[in-house]
This record gives C-alpha cells, structure tokens and sequence, in this order.
C-alpha cells in the first residue's frame, strides 16, 4: 500500500512483470459483499458460486466494471475515477487478472462459447404462420396513401395473413378518406386489407365484452377511443393491433414511413449485444441516401420475419453464429448477459430509420453512439445537417440484439406470446412498453436489423432554433417508467403471467401513493436526468476544441438551460406539469393515480382477454 490511494488484495505484486491485455473482454460479475472482519470483505458470486476475499476498496474498483471491456480498459477506467492511483496500472491489471481466475469476472468469448455451443439435431422448426400487418394511422391520410402505394409495391403480399388499417383520426374528412384509400388499395394489394374504424373497433369491443363482461372496464381502458376522446391515444391503436393478431407474429408500421429498404452506411462484420445506443448519420437531402436503397427484396415485413419468433440459438444459425465474438459484447452488463440463454426467445425485431429521427427536439444528439458523434464533429456540413435538417440516419451497421426494444417505425412482434398491452395514453408509450416487456419476459431479446426504412412525416419538417432547447420539460409521471426497471430485479416469480399479477401490484401502489411522494418521486427523477444530461454536455464541450463553431454554440446554449433546469426544478416553487398538458397540481396527480388504478385491473385481466381475442 502507498501513501496515496492503494488498491491491494493483499497478495505479492511484481509491477515489472506487468499484463498484456487479454484479447478478450470482461466484467464483474453478480457477486455480493459481506464483511468478514475489520480489514475485508468475502465476495460471492451468485452465479457461479466462487469466492473471494478482498479488500474495501478493490470492491468498489471492481463494482466499476459492470460492462464488458477489455482488463486493460477497466484499468484505464479504475484509474480516471481513482486519480490517487495513478501509477499503479500495473498493480491494478494483476489484480482484476486475479479475479478472472476466481471466477468473480465473467468472459465474454466464453460467454459466446455457451450461445453458440452446437445444439443436438432437433426436430425442424414448426411453421410460425403467416404474420398480422397493422398499418397505424391517425388524422394523415396523404402520409397513408403513400404508405399502402409502398406496401402494394414491395410486400409479398402472399405471406401476410392480413393487413389491417387501423384508423384513430378524430376528424370525419380524414375517417372517410382513410377508409376509400384502404377500399382503394384493398383491389391494387390483392391481399386481405381491412379498414378498422370506430365502427370495426366498436364492434370487436362489443364481442369482446360479451364474452368477458366482468372485464368491460378493462377493455374500454385498453381500447375504446371513447374513453379517451380528449387524449393523445397512440398506445389504444397498437392494443387493437395486438388484439386482432393474437396468435400470430405482428408487424406494425406508422403511416408516417414508406415500405421500402435501404441500407446506408458501411456494414461492419460480427453480432453484437448489448444496450449501447445506435449510431447515426445526416444528410442534407433525401437525394443524398437515394443510392442505398435495395432493389432486391426491398420488402421490410419479410425480412422482419427472418428471426422473429426464433429462439436465440436458432437465430444466431440463421445470422451465422461464428459472428458472434467476445468484441460483439463491448457495452452489455454482466446482468444483462446473465438473462441471455440459448433459448432467450427473439420477442421483437426492429430496423433502422430515414429521415425524421421521431424526436420532438434534437436534444438526442449528444447521446449517440461515440463514433457517430467523433463522425459528425470532423465535418462541418454534416454538423450543420445534424442542427438543422430532419434528415438523419439512426440504426445498426450489423446484426445487433438488446435486452429490450428502442421501437422502431416499421416493428416485428412475437404475439403468440404473452406480450403486455400498452397504456393507451402518453408520449413515449412505445418505451414503456419496453420497459413492461423486459419485466415480464427478463431472458427475450430484441433483434435491430442492419438496414433501414424511410421515416418521412408529411408536411416535411425541419429542427427550428427552439428545438435545441435542453430545459427540462414538463414530465409528470415519467419516474414510474424507470420504477419498472428497478422493481424487475426484485421480482422473483419466472413466468410471464405470473410476472404480469406483479407489474398490476406495481401499478396499484402507485395509485395507492400519497401525492407528496409521487410529487417528490418526479422531481428526484428530473433533477437526476438534469444533472446526469448537464455533466455529460459539460465534458463534450470541454473536448470540444477543434470541433464546429456551431457545435460549441449548441453545447454552451445546453449547458446554460440544463444550469437554469437544476436550479429550477431544486426550488421551493417547482410546479407539478407535465401530460395531460392541461392539468397540473393536484388534479395532475389525480388524473395519473386513477390511470394508473385501471391500468392495473386491465393488466390483471390481459391473459383472459388476449385468449378471446385470439378465439375472435
């Protein structure tokens, strides 16, 4: 030990004997602490059932190494949050190798090792039928006409089971023309193509309710536009998607998109893992990607059901498995690998997008992939793209799989399995969907395919000054999104059904909950979003030297409303806003803690309602 910060385990070290870097990537695994007397700690790893005595601050060293890296790396990291140990990198490497060897890090090539172990000749995949397609629509019928034209183009209309347009417009011009273009189009498609309006979706309510009258609150929650008239609806839609394919693999797609393929950027080798965000690029005009669409099979809903449904290991065959390699795991968790098997099953499968990135403001920018930013930064007129046209590409350059869906504009569903319903409210509704699917079904994964599809609102739109504004908006109840994935880990129970009852009793405490703590619950949430936003646009301005001029102004701007941000949201005076926009207070709580009541019966009553609608 030195007189600065020490890092031992108490064993003999030969600083000059040094490390290599291993060629391979690792992470402290799940291993608890318990104290063994006055000086160290026992390590248990939970998984593997190895231990290890270290000591205090080796502990919080290793807890600092949860995502794969290389030893070398790791080291790097210990030090830079450890700046009295500068000069110890080579005591630092001998121990983390010494924890390799005691089992308390995990290996990612023997990880892949275990995903890619050849299984035993089985029987041949059963026939996953023909999926759902469901076209999203909402007040646009231009955006939807240029949709089916696309989807009568480029779908092999003869694999699909049946499309269906369902509508959530409010305005009776866009319902009549929303329900002559699918008539219209229903001739051109020579495919089951079914309008499903307020009449259709009314009507497979009253069936429904029929068949299970002590759930009819439920159901109008899930999937009654009347119930929520006065609200933006988006999640009510894709319950009605899930409702009508029960049984059967879906493919939802927003009116917003065009069915085709491209595929822009340069392709990397390999399969990756984990939950890093996607890269991204810009363009000045839509001319500029034009030579990245694919002629040959440009249709997205077949090649959605490439893997979709599969099992890990089967897709892994279908993608080529020696792809995966312990570089594939850079960025995972030992958690998140923990609840990755052979038999993980593909729940959904997403693509890239084109065009508008989906984002109100262009505050994401800052957190996107590392080498998408480094790229954009060395040029100028991409930097300028990026700031100021709506114009972007957000995907994957290789077959990449997560622990649970980003969305996507075109999205794959495994709907014979117990997939949650979606709140039928809320911005952001397809997150926490997410967020509700890893709970249930901890060991799915979902697939990012390497190629993407046009995301082109119409009227076309461009970012505005205002909306590189980084104040932290009005965002009552979004802390209750982030519970779920605290509370996964304190769930014990394996199946999904089972795991649904608890997600309900989730909900029900919510609704249970005195209004200052759900008051003090939102502001925990924003003032650690604000803080954790600020430090992250304070670094990359401090390595923004020789960056755009532009860029520099676009940090500094964000830096100054994060600043003002804190300091509002830490203030006596904070105001409780945020959806529904006109609601605030105590009547804004109120409305959330009664959403949140029904919720929880509708979850309850899921299982029973989905083998109806399957029966329907």
């Amino acid at each position: 030990m030195t007189g600065k910060s020490g890092f031992s385990l108490d064993i003999d070290v030969n600083p000059a004997a040094g490390l290599k870097p291993l060629p391979d990537l690792v992470a402290f695994d799940l291993c608890k602490a318990y104290r063994a007397d006055g000086r160290t700690l026992l390590l248990h790893n939970t998984r593997n059932g190895e231990r290890a005595m270290v000591r205090p601050e080796v502990y919080a060293a290793l807890r600092s190494c949860s995502q794969f890296d290389t030893l070398a790396g790791h080291t790097r990291r210990i030090v830079a949050l450890n700046p009295g140990m500068q000069g110890q990198h080579a005591d630092i490497l001998s121990v983390l190798e010494t924890m390799l060897k005691n089992g308390m890090l995990v290996s990612a090539r023997q990880t892949c090792d275990r995903l890619k172990r050849k299984l035993p000749e089985a029987a041949a995949i059963p026939d996953p039928g023909a999926p759902v397609v469901a076209l999203i629509t909402w007040e646009r019928p231009a955006a939807l006409e240029r949709l089916l034209k696309s989807v009568a183009a480029n779908c092999e209309k003869d694999r699909v089971h049946r499309f269906y347009v369902i509508d959530d417009s409010r305005q009776p011009g866009n319902i009549t023309r929303n329900r002559e273009l699918t008539a219209e189009y229903s001739r051109t498609v020579r495919a089951p193509l079914q309008y499903f309006g307020r009449t259709e979706q009314r009507a497979l309510l009253d069936k429904l309710v029929a068949q299970l009258p002590q759930h009819e609150k439920a159901l109008r929650f899930l999937a009654d536009q009347q119930r929520w008239r006065d609200q933006w609806t988006s999640g009510l839609a894709r319950n009605l998607a899930l409702l009508l394919s029960c049984g059967r693999r879906l493919v939802m797609l927003d009116d917003d998109t065009v069915c085709d393929v491209y595929q822009p950027g340069r392709q990397h080798p390999g399969i990756t893992f984990s939950d890093q965000p996607r890269a991204a690029d810009f363009f000045a005009s839509e001319a500029e990607w034009a030579h990245q669409r694919h002629t040959i099979n440009p249709d997205p809903v077949g090649r959605h059901m490439q893997c979709l449904g599969l099992t890990f290991s089967q897709a892994l065959a279908k993608l080529g498995a020696n792809n995966l390699k312990a570089a594939g795991m850079a960025g995972a968790t030992a958690l998140q690998v923990s609840e990755l098997h052979r038999d993980s099953p593909v729940l959904m499968t997403e693509c890239g997008s084109l065009g508008c990135p989906g984002t109100d403001n262009n505050t994401w920018l800052p957190d996107m992939h590392p080498d998408s930013l480094k790229a954009m930064l060395t040029s100028a007129r991409k930097t300028e793209s990026a700031l100021s046209t709506r114009l972007a590409w957000s995907g994957r350059q290789q077959p990449h799989f997560s622990p649970r869906p980003n969305m996507s504009q075109i999205t794959g569903f495994d709907n014979r399995r117990m997939l949650p319903p979606y709140l039928p409210i809320l911005r952001g509704e397809d997150r926490l969907f997410g967020y509700m699917l890893d709970y249930l079904i901890p060991s799915g994964v979902t697939l990012d395919y390497p190629w993407a599809v046009p995301h082109l609102p119409l009227p076309r739109r461009e970012w505005r000054p205002a909306d590189r504004d980084f104040t932290p908006s009005d965002s009552f109840p979004w802390f209750f999104a982030e519970l779920i994935l605290v509370k996964k880990s304190d769930c014990m129970s394996s199946g999904a059904d089972t795991r649904l009852d608890t997600l309900a009793d989730l909900f029900r405490d919510l609704a249970a909950a005195p209004a200052a703590t759900l008051a003090a619950s939102h502001r925990d949430h924003v003032l650690e979003r604000t803080s954790a936003q600020l430090g992250h646009l304070a670094q990359l301005l401090a390595e923004a030297e020789s960056a755009p001029e532009a860029w520099r102004t676009y940090l500094e701007q964000g830096v100054g409303q994060l600043r003002d941000g804190l300091d509002r949201a830490s203030g006596k005076d904070f105001p409780l806003a945020g959806q529904p926009a006109g609601l605030s207070g105590d009547d804004l709580v109120g409305f959330w803690r009664d959403t949140w009541r029904d919720f929880a019966e509708a979850l309850r009553a899921w299982p029973e309602i989905r083998e109806a609608a399957a029966a329907l």
